[in-house]
């Protein structure tokens, strides 16, 4: 029987086992919505009148609420289990897309953004989830194996998106052939994503989470001894004994976890200032509405899918960290020029070329960073760098917001570039001396 791993099994068979599998399914199922609402509020509330400063208000709301949670969630997911969390934050979105469907109150849209369900960061609800799910992932499949797995689940992701975008016409379906008002359209339309939420954490039932991994010794460590978990400790106990605890994150990985969360938040500001208000760029710049915004902003996210089948092979001829530093940058690029089209198609096409690749740039980037840090303490740091972008994100979601109401409508490109490029810089800068372990062997390849 081949195992996973074993060279001469196919390399995207061997890393799909079934958790990875079921984690694919709830990513898929969970994120189209988020395409959906990252597409149709962003252009339907500036037709209802609100300005874009409000929309990316909103937005915010759902950055800021995330970097709460991020660190507290993530350290609580390495202490008492990964699925739970995952599970709880698959479904709390749904509560999001219900708010949604029954008004258009800006303070209760914000009330949904915070709770999760509008923009990438995904509010309080991917605050419990997103520190689970790399670690989930990584456990999933062997460290040979981890970023391709990584970049299925991008692909999973952008098919999702994809999905959710090209979703932008279910309004104006219902207007026509339903003979539905606009505000009863889409509220339907939000209550087809809740129900999507909702039937997402059912996969998560499924996966069966191993008491505890084999610790794998962390880059500049030395290898830890660790036993099975024999008994799983209640909250309660645990929190009588945090005076005594002594798993805290070791002083050799407080660096890493401090370089990952300046990555983290320069990428976070170039997203949050311009990318998470795309749509709103669109239809103040071209006038676009929100059914060709979803089709386009689809078209980018499908035009990645073939090429993170690449990864595998992009990977074993320059690198982990070669791969995600050169791709973020030249995406940067490519969203420097968005502006300068002057045409609508031609500033898609350059958001498309911008999405191929930093879609490949980022699970690249988040595989390396599960394979230099010990397992025991992956979801911990996966919160606390996820904090810094969350924060950076909505910062940037703000200005951008303003900038847009403003009329500047240049200038947060500007901005989003530089946080690109600056990320960019920041990852080489910090890590070229390090390697993940599968490149420690030079005849190991991912």
């Amino acid at each position: 029987m081949k195992e996973i791993g074993d060279p001469t099994s196919s390399r995207w068979s061997s890393f799909l086992t079934r958790d990875g599998k079921l984690i694919l399914l709830q990513v898929l199922l969970n994120s189209i919505p988020l395409g959906y609402m990252n597409v149709i509020p962003a252009v339907y509330l500036l037709e209802l009148g609100y300005s874009a400063s409000v929309v990316g208000a909103i937005y915010a709301a759902s950055a800021f609420s995330n970097t709460v949670g991020l660190t507290p969630f993530g350290f609580l997911a390495d202490r008492f289990g990964r699925k739970i969390f995952f599970l709880i934050g698959s479904f709390v979105p749904a509560i999001s897309y219900v708010i949604f469907a029954l008004t258009t109150n800006a303070y209760w849209l914000i009330v949904a953004s915070v709770i999760g369900g509008v923009g990438v960061a995904g509010g309080i609800a991917v605050a419990i989830s997103g520190p689970a799910l790399l670690p989930l992932l990584a456990n999933a499949t062997s460290d040979k194996n981890r970023t391709t797995l990584f970049g299925a689940t991008q692909g999973a992701w952008a098919i999702a998106l994809t999905i959710g975008s090209l979703l932008s016409y279910l309004p104006g379906f219902f207007m026509r052939y339903l003979s539905q008002s606009s505000l009863s359209a889409h509220a339907i339309s939000y209550y087809a994503m809740a129900t999507l939420a909702a039937a997402s954490a059912i996969p998560v039932l499924f996966i069966k989470e191993g008491k505890k991994q084999k610790e794998r010794k962390q880059i500049g460590e030395e290898a830890a001894e660790t036993a099975p978990i024999t008994q799983r400790r209640t909250a309660v106990s645990w929190i009588l004994d945090l005076p005594k605890s002594t798993r805290k994150i070791p002083l050799a990985s407080t660096g890493i976890t401090a370089k990952f969360s300046i990555v983290y938040a320069l990428s976070g500001l170039g997203l949050g200032v311009i990318v998470q208000l795309l749509a709103s760029w669109y239809y103040l710049q071209f006038g676009i509405p929100e059914s060709t915004a979803g089709l386009w902003i689809g078209i980018a996210e499908v035009g990645s899918i073939p090429t993170i089948f690449m990864i595998p092979w992009l990977v074993r001829r320059r690198g982990t960290l070669n791969i995600a530093v050169a791709f973020l940058a030249i995406s940067a690029l490519f969203l420097g020029f968005m502006p300068l089209s002057g045409v609508f198609i031609l500033a898609a096409i350059f958001f498309v070329a911008r999405n191929i690749f930093v879609n490949i740039s980022w699970p690249v980037m988040q595989s390396y960073m599960m394979g230099i840090v010990a397992e025991k303490e992956r979801a911990t740091i996966t919160g606390i760098a996820t904090t810094a972008w969350g924060l950076a994100n909505a910062v940037g979601t703000l200005i951008g917001g303003s900038l847009l109401a403003s009329g500047m409508l240049y200038l947060p490109f500007v901005i989003g570039v530089a946080g690109y490029i600056g990320s960019s810089i920041a990852l080489w800068i910090f890590f070229r001396r390090v390697k993940p372990p599968e490149e420690m062997n030079p005849t190991q390849t991912n």
